[in-house]
């Protein structure tokens, strides 16, 4: 038996509630330990938004070679609390579940060898935080986390075989591919995988109360990531949903918060203004209990992936639980799993952005219901065969029946320097008046010394909460004020119309012109029923005479073209980052003019 140490994120399906993919890897690689024989002690930081607030700080489970502590952040970054749990515990080898997890178990664990699971890869997540954010000061949080990771781990995992050749990548930049690595294996592939007991049927939840029995049930499930491609989604079930009138769309899930803020409100925004809102369901986070009914009483799993490194390098948990329902699925193409489940024809597979392909997709499921169910038969086929918790993590049983560090463990080799020391970040920090999420995270240590040292350790909860919702950026990064303009209340159809706009940028991100780079902010409009409805989303764009910087004002000549026919329209101004939301859908809308279209 080996005493394993582990670190992960909660909430764990053992706790009743809401899990994400993170707790649910956590899970995975904690289970198959146990299963094997081992002594497990694992230490939970507890996921942002997950928790009720009147949780103590600390909360401890313990069962037969089982013990899991449940922390705050306040405590899952403060070292000297940390070191509390893990000392009792005499392990003899630790195993961190994300990259998150892997930097804050390098400085606490001591000369335990250490397996590094680099659940999905973080450089490209933060490519897509950085993007959808207009803010690259996340890089250099996600890349010391990634550093810490690589520089300490001996053995390694991913979620995918190119994952796996991304990180050996990495390694060799970091120097870890010297001489005595050359023909040690750096890095596994342990897919997501999934639990395979079949799901039981709680009450209803969508037959009798969101669609009827022979209805089409679309299922979007799980969070709206920076990678979510929210516009083919929209595009696609509008055009499924003008051709099948039995058609429903149920989405369970929404925000990420702390990390994506803005892809599900933006979402919310676009369904609130379809003609076919009636039949587009968007239930929020629903009680971990009732989730499997959702499965179970769907036609079709549909995930949507934007085009991005973090898709081709990644996986999605939620596809493994659809399997696991026997929900066939429709997906992009973009990830690994995709490939094996066309390949298995357990679902079908769309290329990214393409809302012609996904149509084509979805219409087939549609019209073809047999073989529809034949596919989800096939999809839990595949789960059972390729991607169960024991077919996945033999490597991972094997090291922790003899855990062993790297050849080069003690051999330091780093390639690349850390980067400024602490002191020159904070000087840094202090002369752009900016502290940000990366030296935030590295101070708190000591700054939690200190509160300890004064007596104040009560306090220490709040001042977390306080500083990780400013940092973490709950207020949209994109917001305008019209302080002028002159659209008339009447217009020719059809007719183009010029008036003046006078804008002011209240946000703190730059607005880029289109003549210095793509994702250019420009002025537009929308056209909608009295009630509502949407009837043209995209208007035409005016572009910016220079970029705008935050608190800076701009007027400008914009062009609007009235509808081609006669009635009574609302306009809405708006701004729009092309390629990644418009202003309104993620909080800060333009103005609403009531117009009267006539005939010439």
């Amino acid at each position: 038996m080996t005493r394993v140490l582990m670190f992960g994120f909660g909430p764990l399906p053992d706790e009743g509630l809401r899990v994400a993919a993170p707790g649910l890897r956590a899970w995975h690689f904690a289970r198959v330990l146990h299963d094997a024989g081992h002594a497990i002690c694992l230490i939970t930081d507890r996921t942002f938004g997950h928790y009720p607030d009147d949780l103590p700080d600390l909360t401890t489970r313990t069962a037969e070679r089982w013990t899991v502590h449940s922390v705050t952040d306040a405590r899952w970054h403060n070292p000297a609390t940390m070191r509390a749990l893990i000392e009792p515990f005499r392990a003899d080898c630790a195993v961190a579940v994300t990259t998150t997890a892997c930097a804050v178990a390098a400085p606490l664990i001591g000369d335990l060898p250490l397996w590094a699971d680099m659940y999905g890869s973080l450089m490209a997540e933060a490519q897509m935080k950085a993007l959808l954010y207009s803010d690259d000061t996340y890089l250099p949080y996600f890349w010391n986390l990634e550093r810490r990771a690589i520089e300490r781990g001996d053995i390694f995992s991913t979620v995918s075989e190119r994952q796996r050749w991304g990180l050996i990548g990495e390694l060799g930049m970091w120097g870890r591919l010297n001489q005595w690595t050359s023909a040690y294996d750096f890095a596994t592939c342990i897919p997501i995988a999934s639990e395979t007991r079949p799901y039981d049927p709680p009450r209803k939840v969508i037959r009798g109360v969101l669609a009827a029995e022979n209805d089409f049930v679309i299922l979007y499930s799980g969070g709206y990531n920076t990678w979510t491609d929210v516009d083919t989604l929209f595009g696609a079930l509008e055009r499924i949903m003008a051709r099948f009138p039995g058609v429903q769309f149920v989405s369970t899930g929404g925000k990420i918060d702390g990390h994506d803020d803005l892809t599900y409100l933006r979402f919310e925004r676009m369904v609130s203004g379809s003609a076919y809102r009636d039949r587009l369901h968007l239930c929020g986070w629903v009680p971990g209990a009732e989730v499997p009914g959702y499965y179970l009483e769907s036609n079709l799993g549909i995930n949507v992936d934007r085009t991005s490194y973090e898709a081709m390098l990644g996986s999605r948990t939620r596809v493994l639980d659809w399997m696991r329902a026997g929900l066939p699925v429709v997906l992009s193409s973009l990830t690994e799993l995709s490939e094996q489940v066309g390949l298995a024809c357990a679902g079908l597979v769309y290329q990214p952005g393409s809302v012609d392909d996904l149509v084509r997709c979805l219409a087939q499921c549609i019209e073809n219901p047999a073989e529809t169910r034949a596919m989800g038969e096939r999809a839990r086929a595949l789960l059972l065969e390729k991607f169960t918790f024991e077919v996945t993590t033999a490597k991972l049983r094997e090291w922790a029946a003899k855990p062993m560090h790297a050849p080069d463990y003690g051999r330091s080799t780093a390639l690349v320097k850390s980067g400024a020391g602490l002191g020159r970040e904070i000087t840094s920090a202090v002369a752009r008046g900016s502290l940000g999420l990366d030296l935030a995270t590295r101070l708190w240590p000591h700054v939690a010394r200190v509160i300890h040292a004064v007596g104040l350790g009560k306090l220490e909860r709040r001042i977390v909460k306080i500083g990780m919702r400013a940092l973490r950026l709950d207020r949209p990064p994109y917001r305008v004020r019209f302080l002028a303009f002159d659209v008339p209340t009447r217009m020719i159809a059809g007719a183009t119309v010029a008036c003046r706009v006078r804008l002011r940028n209240e946000g703190t991100t730059p607005w880029i012109s289109e003549v210095n780079g793509e994702h250019a902010v420009t002025l537009s409009y929308h056209w909608r029923s009295e009630a509502g409805v949407t009837l043209i989303e995209e208007g035409r764009r005016t572009v910016l005479p220079m970029t705008l910087a935050g608190g800076r004002t701009v007027e400008v000549v914009m062009h609007i073209d009235a509808p081609p026919q006669s009635a009574t329209y609302r306009l809405d101004l708006d701004l729009v980052r092309e390629g990644i939301t418009w202003f309104s859908q993620i909080g800060s809308p333009g103005p609403s003019v009531v117009i009267n279209v006539y005939a010439p």
